[in-house]
């Protein structure tokens, strides 16, 4: 017979190990971005803008899947309606894709209308600049660098037959 404790140290193992993978799932939602307020990517306002960069901006991470204080840039556009900030990507993500953006280039950027910074602003899905164009978010706003390269990702979790139990079987 098990005594008291060898029942709490078999509960709790059984409590991590069933806990553990639930814990290890991506979350869904929004997020806030550091003193942006509630931004979130809306696929009901999506337009696409072109403009010129009148600057770049290092911004604060949007929340949901950007990482808690990435930094992304931004390119402020002059367009035909005004101006606005529209948020691409993180740094790394851009020079890894070897894309460049600088003052003065033209750019055309695809996604959501939103407010950064209380001033119109738009959090890009894809970007064409100098005849190439990225992707960088899919429709519904999750980025592409979610789980590639530094900074993203979720864990594997617990491997099936690891620990207690035998898991699924092998595909």
């Amino acid at each position: 017979m098990l005594n008291s404790k060898g029942v709490l140290v078999i509960a709790l193992a059984m409590t991590v190990a069933l806990a553990g993978p639930a814990l290890a799932q991506p979350r869904s939602g929004g997020g806030m971005g550091t003193g942006m307020g509630p931004v979130v990517y809306n696929p009901q306002t999506v337009a696409t803008v072109t403009g010129t960069v009148e600057k770049l901006a290092d911004l604060p991470s949007l929340g949901r899947g950007g990482g808690k204080g990435m930094q992304h840039r931004g390119a402020l556009l002059k367009t035909d309606q005004g101006t606005l900030m529209v948020d691409l990507a993180p740094a790394w993500f851009l020079s890894e894709k070897k894309v460049v953006v600088q003052a003065g280039d033209t750019v055309s950027a695809t996604g959501s209308k939103t407010t950064l910074d209380n001033q119109p602003g738009l959090i890009a899905r894809e970007v064409t600049v100098k005849g190439t164009t990225l992707k960088l978010r899919d429709e519904q706003g999750v980025p592409v660098w979610q789980g590639a390269g530094r900074g993203g990702g979720m864990g594997q979790g617990m491997k099936p037959g690891g620990g207690m139990g035998q898991g699924p079987p092998p595909r």
